[in-house]
């Protein structure tokens, strides 16, 4: 029989291995958790000290789903912030499970909690385009949703190619949403948007008589043409928010994000595509570097998702 590998070389092994399994739920046993903090202003990250009951500003995970059942004194392996690579959550409210450990390992949730997903386009592409049915395909299953509802906004209809004002699009948008609700009476409601859709998603859920489990953006543009913030309609959102963002997409510069995060009233989280543009793509060399193909980091997004819309829909 073979002999373990050195340390170092173990280290690596491990951490390609989470990449490759991805898709699944678990991490191995064997496998110690990483935690990936900030430091405080009192001394620099190579002298930060962490615990299991410490403040975590960020956690990096390449696993669908999270176990921090039975941490107890098992060592961590603590890195500073900035040798973050690959995708990373950073939650205003992360849940601290005691003695149990996330529900999220397979889609056999019950179908009263399979959510209704009404999915709104970008400014530059109609509900048919290859990104939309990709993501409508990765939500679906994720979420084992009862439907994920895309439709196309009027000026899409009228082969008109610039989009008009966010504003003017509401009311056909939630006239999608209410007769969804109405075919499928009951289920939670997930409000998703890619881009402009996004925004639009974020002006209808405070609608009146409208139940929002949660809202999640797919690279929300929060810097707009003149260099202003659109934030007005998030400091109004009340119903769990996630956003999804490439690291390298300028419409919504990652510093201002977090500044309108902190501003925000409702629990809200961010998912970072680490090396992806505003429509997730990624480049070959943060491929590279973070271990993952385009396929694995947008599935691994699609799980981490899931996490937070059934966390939403549980209260938890």
């Amino acid at each position: 029989m073979a002999s373990d590998p050195p340390p170092s070389k173990r280290r690596r092994i491990e951490g390609a291995d989470a990449v490759t399994t991805s898709e699944g739920h678990n991490p191995p046993t064997k496998q110690r958790p990483l935690v990936v903090f900030s430091q405080g202003g009192g001394g620099d990250s190579d002298h930060c000290a962490a615990s299991t009951t410490g403040s975590v500003t960020s956690l990096q995970m390449t696993h669908a789903a999270i176990q921090l059942q039975g941490l107890g004194s098992r060592p961590l392996e603590v890195r500073p912030l900035r040798e973050l690579r690959g995708p990373a959550f950073l939650s205003s409210t992360w849940p601290v499970m005691q003695g149990r450990e996330m529900e999220f390992k397979d889609a056999s949730h019950s179908t009263k909690e399979s959510p209704l997903v009404v999915f709104a386009h970008g400014g530059g592409a109609p509900s048919t385009s290859q990104w939309m049915i990709k993501w409508k395909e990765l939500i679906g299953e994720a979420l084992n949703a009862i439907e994920v509802v895309t439709f196309d906004y009027p000026y899409i209809l009228a082969k008109r190619k610039a989009p008009p004002k966010a504003e003017k699009l509401v009311d056909h948008h939630l006239k999608i949403v209410k007769d969804a609700l109405a075919k499928h009476p009951g289920h939670p409601l997930v409000l998703m948007g890619k881009s402009l859709g996004s925004r639009v998603t974020c002006m209808i859920a405070g609608a009146d008589g409208l139940k929002v489990a949660s809202i999640v953006c797919l690279g929300y543009p929060l810097k707009g043409m003149n260099g202003a913030l659109r934030d007005s309609t998030l400091l109004e959102l009340r119903a769990p928010t996630l956003f999804v963002q490439g690291s390298n997409d300028c419409q919504c510069p990652l510093d201002k994000l977090e500044f309108t995060r902190r501003q925000m009233s409702c629990k809200n989280e961010v998912y970072i595509i680490d090396g992806g543009d505003h429509s997730f793509q990624i480049g070959k060399k943060s491929q590279e570097s973070s271990g993952m193909t385009q396929d694995q980091a947008e599935r691994t997004a699609a799980h981490a998702i899931a996490q937070f819309v059934f966390r939403s829909i549980r209260g938890s």
